[in-house]
C-alpha cells in the first residue's frame, strides 16, 4: 500500500539501512519481494558496507538470499571488514545458506584481512 502511494524504496535509517536492509535481515520474503520489484537498490549499503544479501546470510534467511541472487545482487560484495556473504554465513553456521550462496557460485576461496 505505502509502494503504491509513492513511498520511497530508498529512505535511510540512522544506519544507512534502507527498507529492503530491514527486510532482508528479518527475513520477510514477500516485503523483499515487493521492494525488488518496486526497484529497490539490491547492492545499497548501510554503515558498516553490508547489503541486503550480506544481512541475510548473516541472519541465515535461505528464502531472502535466493531471491536476492535470483534479482541479480553480486555474490562477493564486501563489507568494512572485507567479508563476503559467504564469510558470514559461514561464520554463523548458516549452514543452508553457505550451500545456497556456493551453489549460485560464491567464491570458497575468498579471503578476508581477518585470516
Amino acid at each position: 500500500m505505502l509502494l503504491a502511494a509513492g513511498a520511497d524504496t530508498e529512505t535511510r535509517t540512522d544506519n544507512r539501512a534502507t527498507p529492503l536492509h530491514i527486510a532482508a535481515f528479518h527475513g520477510h520474503d514477500a516485503v523483499v519481494q515487493m521492494l525488488l520489484a518496486a526497484g529497490a537498490d539490491k547492492e545499497a549499503r548501510e554503515k558498516q558496507q553490508m547489503t541486503p544479501l550480506h544481512l541475510a546470510a548473516h541472519e541465515g534467511h535461505e528464502a531472502v538470499v535466493k531471491l536476492l541472487l535470483t534479482a541479480g545482487a553480486d555474490k562477493e560484495t564486501r563489507d568494512y571488514e572485507e567479508m563476503t556473504h559467504l564469510h558470514l554465513a559461514a561464520r554463523q553456521g548458516r549452514k543452508t545458506v553457505v550451500q545456497v550462496l556456493l551453489a549460485a557460485g560464491a567464491d570458497k576461496e575468498a579471503r578476508h584481512d581477518q585470516q
